[in-house]
């Protein structure tokens, strides 16, 4: 057969399917090229086709028409060898309708998944921050009063107080939860884990988190506590 060029989007398809080098690729296409007698791009079709997949919709009718005398037969993969789909292990659960607050979840889980420990730990933070401005203390003082939303508003800069005011505020005005003061103060305790720890990963490059900070945070243990309160609202 003469010399044929690659198609570069074959290529790029055979690359994406295998996870395997330019180089490799290249290699074990010239040795089916030779093997068979067929043009290179033919070649990358049997090369595909033997594991499970085609490229055919990007052949010549050159390509085609060197293919018409040879067999195809499958290569078998070890289970071992394909890739798998981790499990997601889920240390952050909310019972929510809200989809934005979902996808919250679901990133935070993911990062646990993978090991991105300091990403984990700065979005359960963010979360964190999010639920007691909008699911505790804005359901508690919905006046528009300026008394009412001074305790997470500020209104100097026409934003939400940052995450350490939001907590002295919610501590402070525990008492007018009545019954569930102690379950206030347990949800201030516990959200102080991740006051300056969270502050020290976003600004600073020495320090990385570690499963085992994340772990020690109790982090589900307290989204219950903030589930259980906002049911009482």
């Amino acid at each position: 057969m003469g010399k044929t060029k690659l198609n570069p989007k074959i290529l790029k398809h055979l690359k994406n399917k295998t996870h395997l080098s330019e180089g490799s690729i290249r290699s074990m296409l010239s040795r089916i090229r030779s093997d068979y007698s067929v043009t290179l791009n033919a070649a990358a079709h049997i090369f595909a086709q033997k594991r499970g997949f085609g490229v055919s919709r990007n052949l010549s009718d050159k390509d085609r028409a060197s293919l018409k005398t040879v067999q195809i037969e499958k290569i078998r993969i070890p289970a071992s060898k394909l890739r798998k789909k981790k499990k997601i292990i889920r240390i952050a659960k909310y019972k929510t309708e809200d989809k934005l607050l979902e996808k919250h979840l679901e990133e935070i889980n993911k990062t646990y998944t993978y090991g991105c420990y300091t990403a984990c730990f700065i979005l359960c933070r963010k979360l964190l921050e999010n639920l007691l401005i909008h699911h505790i203390l804005l359901r508690k003082y919905p006046s528009k009063k300026r008394e009412s939303k001074e305790k997470y508003f500020d209104f100097n800069n026409n934003r939400y107080l940052d995450f350490n005011r939001i907590i002295s505020n919610l501590r402070k005005s525990s008492s007018d939860f009545g019954l569930e003061k102690k379950l206030v103060e347990r949800i201030c305790q516990l959200s102080e884990n991740f006051k300056e720890t969270a502050n020290n990963m976003t600004h600073s490059l020495f320090h990385i988190a570690s499963k085992k900070e994340i772990d020690e945070k109790q982090f589900q243990d307290l989204l219950y506590l903030i589930e259980k309160l906002e049911s009482t609202l």
